[in-house]
């Protein structure tokens, strides 16, 4: 796949903004593939990381990028405007953090075991797990549940049941619905067993 995007980019002297955030939490032996790897297709390319994904502090809302130069200076324009800096103490202390590197690389095996748990406290229940191999995020089809709209089950979960997930309707421009909804593994056992008790009864 990534050959085949960097024929098309270089083909159509495209620009490709790739999505790396998630690099550290693959699943089951899988490889992340990074554009950057590719000579060619990063001098094409701007990829996108986040320390916020990578450190477990997703509320910092703090990443970094990786262009060319020619690109990182028309970001720098847009990106002076909308954020300006970053707080010292954070800086200060992600870059103590990243001298431990043994445990932001554990990452895939630490969020695999919190998949694998979630996946086992709902199994028997009618909601059909998708295939997971990065992210802490597993979606589930209810089409053997029911057939309303992925906003109205979300909602139904969340006020009569109280567990919260994300319709995935929300994540594309036409709204299409697969019977989907994005739940959270990045929880405290406790939490997704209670989950799990919950969904089992739906």
């Amino acid at each position: 796949d990534i050959q085949e995007l960097e024929r098309i980019a270089l083909k159509y002297n495209l620009i490709v903004l790739s999505d790396e955030v998630y690099e550290r939490i693959i699943f089951d032996d899988k490889t992340h593939y990074s554009v950057l790897a590719r000579p060619a297709l990063a001098n094409n390319s701007i990829a996108v990381f986040s320390f916020g994904k990578t450190f477990h502090a997703t509320g910092w809302k703090t990443g970094y990028v990786v262009a060319p130069a020619t690109l990182t200076r028309e970001i720098r324009k847009a990106h002076q405007f909308i954020v300006f800096s970053v707080n010292t103490p954070i800086q200060v202390a992600l870059a103590e953090y990243m001298k431990t590197p043994e445990h932001y690389n554990s990452l895939g095996k630490f969020y695999q075991q919190k998949r694998d748990q979630f996946l086992s406290f709902i199994k028997g229940s009618s909601l059909q797990p998708l295939n997971c191999y990065g992210s802490y995020f597993q979606l589930l089809s209810y089409e053997g549940i029911s057939k309303q709209g992925d906003m109205a089950m979300a909602e139904e979960l969340t006020i009569k049941h109280k567990v919260a997930s994300i319709p995935v309707s929300v994540f594309y421009q036409d709204k299409r619905d697969d019977k989907l909804l994005r739940f959270c593994f990045a929880k405290q056992d406790e939490t997704m067993e209670k989950a799990g008790e919950i969904l089992r009864k739906i």
